[in-house]
């Protein structure tokens, strides 16, 4: 069975539909309540069009059972003003006639009905219609929940593959400024190295010298991303898993920022890491997961604020190790938690791009999470995000959170 067919199913229950008739006749009124009433049916009844009509409105009954003939307003004008409001005009109206000429017949459907019963009313006849055209009523609504909720889904994936879309042009974009940076410094410092190298003191020479290394080596780093990435991408990671133990990696990359956490005022706050067991990893791997994520944590913390890394030991079957960084940031909005860790992903604004890997919201080519997390799950762990909102006054923060097993 298909999903409409088994959830509409479901829904088939008619115990709560409500049914509203409108005669003028109180006898013909008590001959259908009766027949209704025996079905479970919830009902309300009106004596003539215009009070039929304000029922309808305010009691959005489920269908409708309308008698033709009635002084005043007869059947077809209530039912013409019935389908002329848009409270009412999806409501379906089932007439109740004595008239059989085919021409009252085509008048009813012309003016909105979907059915009608003829007089003298027979119980059988009158539930046939009825049930058929809530069984019809029902299904439709499911049906147009479905597609509503189907639309929503498509429009959902739209918009992220436009996000992903935009990334990637952002990609572009960065890349250009991460390579060209560094390589014009490296071009700029050799052609002034060439230029003047018969009168530089050794200590010109030296700072010069430093500029070109300097260059190199951001972008030797940003090709070795950009291939970790690529690695990451097409499951080309090989684990060389060994004993390791975490904490000896955070600290050391910790300190690989000893400068960076004097020059940005950033406390640094490193707890429960020393009882933490020794876990079987890949300690390079491991190495460039953690210094991404505290990349990350200290590039959106503003200066004076505080990182704190956090290690615990979870019961679980089978054990798990848990890492959470915790920053005092901007924070990152909603929306974003998932896709922070797709590749080219930017929550900044690339105009405001900025090679330097530990300066204020300095942005980057969008490929460090994306590395942390096929380190992590090619080890069999868990990598997430939870922020409290992206406010650059406020300063929210954020808390990442990295589970390995031990094995």
């Amino acid at each position: 069975m298909n999903e409409l067919a088994k959830n509409s199913a479901e829904l088939l229950d008619f115990s709560h539909c409500l049914i509203l008739i409108i005669d003028d006749n109180p006898t013909n009124l008590a001959v259908v309540v009766d027949y209704l009433v025996d079905y479970g049916f919830q009902i309300i009844v009106a004596r003539n069009g215009e009070k039929g009509i304000k029922r309808a409105t305010l009691a959005q009954p489920d269908i409708i059972l309308l008698d033709v003939m009635m002084p005043g307003m007869d059947g077809f004008e209530t039912c013409r003003r019935l389908k002329a409001e848009a409270q009412t005009r999806d409501i379906p109206v089932i007439f109740m006639t004595a008239l059989s000429d085919i021409e009252s017949k085509l008048k009813g459907f012309e003016v909105g009905s979907v059915d009608y019963v003829t007089k003298p009313l027979q119980r059988e006849e009158i539930m046939a219609r009825v049930m058929t055209h809530l069984r019809l009523r029902v299904l439709t609504r499911h049906l147009e929940q479905l597609v509503q909720e189907r639309t929503q889904l498509l429009n959902q994936a739209y918009h992220k593959l436009e996000r992903l879309d935009k990334a990637k042009t952002d990609f572009i974009n960065v890349m250009s400024h991460e390579l060209r940076t560094p390589l014009n410094l490296v071009y700029g410092y050799a052609q002034i190295l060439q230029e003047t190298s018969s009168v530089l003191v050794d200590e010109e020479a030296s700072n010069i010298t430093e500029g070109i290394l300097r260059g190199a080596k951001r972008m030797i780093e940003v090709i070795n991303h950009v291939f970790d990435a690529t690695e990451v991408d097409s499951n080309l990671l090989r684990l060389k898993k060994h004993e390791l133990s975490l904490a000896a990696v955070i600290k050391d990359v910790c300190a690989f920022f000893e400068t960076v956490w004097a020059e940005r005022h950033l406390e640094l706050e490193l707890e429960n890491l020393s009882d933490l067991p020794i876990i079987q990893a890949d300690n390079n791997l491991i190495y460039k997961a953690f210094y991404h994520l505290i990349v990350n944590a200290i590039k959106y913390t503003p200066d004076g604020g505080k990182i704190i890394i956090t290690g615990q030991c979870l019961s679980s079957e089978p054990p798990i190790v848990e890492i959470r960084i915790k920053d005092s940031g901007i924070g990152i909005d909603p929306e974003q938690l998932e896709l922070i860790f797709e590749k080219f992903y930017q929550t900044g604004r690339v105009d405001l791009h900025s090679s330097g890997k530990s300066s204020y919201k300095g942005g980057g080519p969008g490929l460090g999470l994306a590395i942390v997390k096929g380190i992590i799950v090619a080890h069999g762990g868990r990598v997430w995000a939870e922020s409290g909102g992206y406010n650059e006054q406020q300063f929210l923060g954020s808390v990442f959170y990295v589970q390995l097993p031990m094995g």
